[in-house]
C-alpha cells in the first residue's frame, strides 16, 4: 500500500498525458524510470493498467476504474495541502480568552484591538470572569490569572504585578480607629476581592508582612469592593488607578499609605501544556511582545 501511494502521482500523470515521455518531463524524471515504476506497480497489483505501443499509451478498463478513483484522492490531497499551506500563511480560527474586567480596561483594550487588526481572520471569544478559572477544565485557550490560582501542568508567563493599596471611606473611621500597622487590620472590617484571596501580603520597602484577613465581605467584582468601601462598610485592597477619582474627591482615603499589597499579585498569561495551535501562539506572542515594549 505504501508503494502504491508513492506511485499514485506517477500513475495519474501518465493517464492524463497519455505519454510516458511527457509525464516524465512534468514529474522531473526519466521516461525509462517512470515506465519501470509503472511496470512494477502493475506487477504488484497483478493487473495491466496501460496498453503500450511505440506511439500510444492507453488505459485498460481496469486502469480507467482505478484512475477515476485515484484522481479524486490525489485532487483531495492537493486541496488539503493547499488549505493547510494557506492557513499557515493566513492564520484563522477561534481563540477563547478569559480575563478579569479591570485588566482589560487598564491594560488589554489596545492590545486586543491591535491583534484583531494584525490578524483579521482569527476570531476571538472574550469572557470576563472575576473568579479564578481552572484552565484544566474550563473551555479557554488563554486565561489571565493571578499567580496562586495556577496549577500544573499549565504553562504560565508573567506579564505584570498588580500593586493594590488599602482604601476606605472617611465614614468608616467615625466608628473604628485608623490602623497604624498591618496587624491592626485584624480588628477592622475588611472587604476582600476573591481573586486576591484572604492573605494580604503587605510590604513597605524591605519589610514584608502577611496578614490573614477575616473578611466582612467577599466579592468577585472589584467594582463591588469599591462600592462597599465607598459606603463605609470596610477597608478594601484596590488599585490606585481605580480609587484615584474617589480619593481626589475625598470619598476614599488611603489607609496605611506607606504599605502596599502587591507582593504576590502577579498576573500571568496561562495556556495549556504542549504545542499551541498557531492562532493561539500568535495571540500569546502578541500579548508578550506588547508587555515587553511597555515602559
Amino acid at each position: 500500500m505504501q508503494e502504491f501511494l508513492t506511485d499514485l502521482p506517477l500513475l495519474v500523470a501518465v493517464a492524463r498525458q497519455k505519454s510516458f515521455s511527457k509525464a516524465a518531463e512534468i514529474l522531473g524524471m526519466s521516461a525509462s524510470t517512470l515506465s519501470r515504476r509503472i511496470k512494477l506497480l502493475e506487477e504488484r497489483m497483478g493487473v495491466l493498467l496501460f496498453y503500450r505501443d511505440t506511439r500510444n499509451v492507453k488505459l485498460t478498463d481496469t486502469g480507467s476504474v482505478l484512475i477515476e478513483r485515484c484522481e479524486f484522492i490525489l485532487d483531495e490531497s492537493h486541496k488539503a495541502y493547499d488549505f493547510v499551506a494557506m492557513n499557515m500563511q493566513k492564520p484563522s480560527g477561534l481563540v477563547r480568552v478569559c480575563m478579569f474586567r479591570d485588566l482589560y480596561e487598564d491594560h488589554m483594550r489596545d492590545m486586543l484591538v491591535g491583534f484583531a487588526a494584525r490578524w483579521p481572520d482569527i476570531r476571538m471569544d472574550l469572557t470576563f470572569a472575576e473568579y479564578p478559572v481552572d484552565m484544566r477544565i474550563d473551555p479557554y485557550d488563554v486565561a489571565f490569572l493571578i499567580g496562586p490560582s495556577i496549577a500544573p501542568p499549565l504553562v504560565a508567563r508573567k506579564l505584570l504585578t498588580i500593586e493594590p493599596f488599602l482604601y476606605a471611606s472617611p465614614e468608616l473611621f467615625k466608628h473604628h480607629p485608623m490602623p497604624m500597622e498591618p496587624k491592626d487590620l485584624y480588628r477592622l472590617p475588611c472587604i476582600v476581592l476573591e481573586r486576591f484571596g484572604h492573605r494580604w501580603p503587605m510590604h513597605n520597602g524591605n519589610r514584608q508582612v502577611i496578614v490573614d484577613i477575616e473578611p466582612q465581605y467577599t466579592f468577585s467584582s472589584v467594582e463591588m469592593c469599591r462600592d462597599f468601601a465607598l459606603a463605609g462598610h470596610g477597608i478594601a485592597l484596590l488599585r490606585d488607578r481605580l480609587a484615584a477619582p474617589d480619593e481626589t474627591a475625598g470619598r476614599l482615603v488611603r489607609v496605611l499609605p506607606q504599605w502596599s499589597g502587591g507582593l504576590e499579585h502577579d498576573v500571568y498569561l496561562v495556556t495549556g501544556p504542549g504545542q499551541l495551535p498557531q492562532r493561539v501562539r500568535l495571540f500569546v506572542d502578541h500579548i508578550q511582545a506588547n508587555y515587553a515594549s511597555r515602559p
